[in-house]
Order: C-alpha cells, then structure tokens, then sequence
C-alpha cells in the first residue's frame, strides 16, 4: 500500500512557467486535491485491502511538489503518506516517501508523457527485497491511477500491490 500511495502522492503536483503568456509545467496534471479507492497490500503476508485515501498535492517551487494524505482500510489500519518529488529538465524524478512501515523510501525514475515511472528503493526489506515498481498514470484531466508492483517474497511472484484510481474533488 505505502508504495502506490507513495507513488500517487509524489506525482500529483503543480506548476506555471512563463514564456509570455502562463503555460501549463509538465506536472501541472498532478496538482490538486484528490479522493482515491482501490486496492493496497498490507503485512507480512501482503494482504489485500480495499482502501479510501485523501490526497492533497502541491507545488514547493518550481518543478517540485509535495503530497499530503491518508488512507484507511476498514479497521485494519489507517497510514498517513507523504511524498516529495523533483523534475530536472531532462526528464529525471527523485524524490521521498514516507508511510511504508519499514522507514523514508528513496523514488526515482522518468515522466513519460502523462506517467511518471519509477523505482522505489526502500531502506529494509519489504516483502522480501528492497524494491518495487510505481507508475502514476492521467487517465484524463480529472483522474490518476497509482500502480505498485513488488516481489511477494525473496522468491516469489511479482503482484500488484497497490491500485488505486485518483479522482480531483
């Protein structure tokens, strides 16, 4: 779970540049505040849980943003998430996640168009290894999907674990 909500709230963020006239910064599409549902795996045995969150992604200076939320999952737990990420010029992003129960994660990756794609690096093994998959996807100008795939295991199979559809209140 950590990982997609990590991912969601590190893509959502806003910016305007100047050439003349105001021109949308290319994570103008993430900024905002957004509710979310899905699914997230939580626990040593990676369960699946249906979630709800609350997402606020802002702007922190040019080409920066940071998120803010919560997600619960029934009675089985409630998180707070927050995510810092960095755009360089040529399409790099770095950043932080903090709501993973194994500690601050280090993001980086690439904006592919309408997708951040990234690599989340975590500081102790979760779920056996030490990385995982996020992909931020705009789906349209009202909605986002955050995508987390991991290795379930130091052998096991590579699932999903986090899915959740962003849309902007």
């Amino acid at each position: 779970m950590g990982r997609c909500i990590t991912a969601a709230l590190l893509m959502q963020g806003a910016w305007l540049g100047w050439t003349g006239l105001a021109e949308a910064a290319p994570l103008d599409r993430f900024a905002g505040t957004f509710r979310a549902s899905g699914t997230v795996v939580e626990g040593p045995k990676a369960t699946a849980h249906r979630a709800r969150c609350n997402f606020t992604v802002e702007p922190m200076g040019s080409n920066r943003i940071a998120l803010r939320g919560t997600c619960r999952a029934y009675l089985v737990f409630t998180r707070t998430i927050s995510a810092r990420l960095a755009l360089s010029g040529s399409g790099r992003v770095t950043g932080t996640y903090t709501g993973a129960r194994v500690g601050t994660a280090q993001l980086a990756g690439r904006l592919r168009g309408g997708t951040l794609e990234m690599t989340v690096r975590w500081p102790k093994p979760l779920y056996g290894d030490t990385t995982a998959n996020m992909r931020i996807v705009s789906l349209d100008p009202n909605r986002l999907q955050i995508l987390v795939t991991d290795r379930i295991g130091p052998r096991g199979p590579t699932r999903q674990t986090t899915d959740l559809t962003l849309v902007r209140r």
